[in-house]
């Protein structure tokens, strides 16, 4: 009858033991799958060394500007022509955009209001290239706040309009055939001056871009 206990305590323990080796395999794999996962990316990087990515608008065109002042509700017309130039200076990576939005933006009157949206074809971009899109961003009967009004109509007044370009787009990185993980691109572009004469175009300064991926 004593040696009973000796038996269920000596099997309480196996079972313990057990269970702390199980863990301890448990935590030795995730500790290994994230070293290999730590040295993929390192390799990845020695390997390809990925380069930023430049966007910029190079000429922007604006025709048909009008402003509808208040009272009443306020609203702005325009049709937006704009260039914009993505440089993948990258020698291994290719990029392959799903879509692409942009959007003409006005920063005043206490606050940004949106002038015109524009999607742009689906594309691949090559390594070591630089693509340019031609954008056509129309407002139509754009509501805009009516100190945001007051400021544009000075601003045609002045014979210049500086808005704000933003682009977003989903895309995928491509490196020896093998793709990434879907990635959004943002890029800022601030103040797009264009003048509203004819020969505005001509003395149209190229605007850089902030860009952010996530």
């Amino acid at each position: 009858m004593p040696a009973a206990p000796t038996r269920g305590v000596a099997a309480h323990d196996d079972g313990h033991a057990r269970r702390v080796g199980v863990l301890r395999c448990l935590v030795a794999s995730m500790v290994v799958t994230v070293l290999l996962a730590g040295l993929a990316v390192l390799i990845f990087w020695l390997v390809v060394r990925p380069k930023p990515i430049d966007y910029e608008v190079t000429r922007a065109v604006v025709r048909h500007f009008n402003v509808t002042p208040p009272p009443g509700a306020a609203t702005a017309n325009a049709t937006f022509y704009l260039t914009f130039a993505a440089r993948n200076p990258n020698r291994r990576v290719s990029i392959l955009y799903e879509w692409v939005e942009f959007r003409v933006l006005y920063s005043g009157g206490g606050g940004e209001q949106q002038l015109a949206v524009e999607d742009a074809p689906a594309f691949r971009q090559p390594r070591r290239n630089e693509t340019r899109l031609d954008v056509r961003a129309v407002a139509r009967s754009a509501p805009v706040a009516e100190q945001a009004a007051r400021e544009l109509r000075h601003d045609l007044d002045a014979g210049e309009v500086a808005v704000d370009v933003r682009m977003r787009a989903r895309a995928q990185f491509e490196v020896a055939g093998v793709r990434t993980r879907h990635y959004y691109m943002e890029a800022f572009c601030s103040p797009v001056v264009v003048g509203l004469s004819p020969s505005a175009a001509r003395s149209f300064k190229s605007v850089p871009c902030d860009v952010a991926i996530s």
